[in-house]
């Protein structure tokens, strides 16, 4: 087996699973994103489809069901999040499966002509991007009831 260690750059996250548990800890993420210059963001990861997300708890590792996240919050990093906060922005307010109330910002790049809140979620990926003050917020389309603009 190899020893070799690829270099991965820590972040710390917030999930909230389906259950209403919550979990803190470290993830790792690629110091170079595939879709994108420069690092992978937490919304790349969860969006990448991997089953199970190692997380670093103070309690040791757990690996947790992508699919049962319904919420993942972190900090929002200068320049790492800077061009996902490019599109026109909308205000809206989010209600999720344990009915928890949020309100956040989202940002809308797309082309001309689609560039709704509805178009946004429209889009076929998992994992929406949310923004609030000092936070990213990536939310499981599956545990979305409802979200007004």
């Amino acid at each position: 087996m190899s020893n070799e260690i690829i270099d991965k750059k820590k972040k710390e996250v917030l999930f909230t699973l389906t259950d209403g548990t919550e979990i803190k800890g470290e993830i790792h993420l690629w110091l170079y994103s595939t879709n994108r210059m420069g690092p992978q963001r937490i919304d790349e990861l969860l969006n990448e489809g991997t089953p199970f997300i190692p997380v670093k708890t103070v309690d040791g590792y757990i690996l947790i069901n992508s699919t049962h996240i319904m919420l993942a919050r972190a900090e929002i990093e200068k320049n790492v999040h800077d061009l996902i906060m490019m599109g026109e922005k909308y205000s809206v307010h989010i209600t999720t499966l344990l009915h928890k109330d949020l309100e956040a910002d989202l940002f809308i790049s797309l082309p001309e002509g689609f560039r709704r809140v509805k178009d946004y979620l429209d889009q076929q990926i998992q994992f929406f991007t949310f923004f609030q003050s000092e936070h990213i917020l990536c939310i499981n389309r599956d545990f979305i009831l409802s979200i007004r603009d």
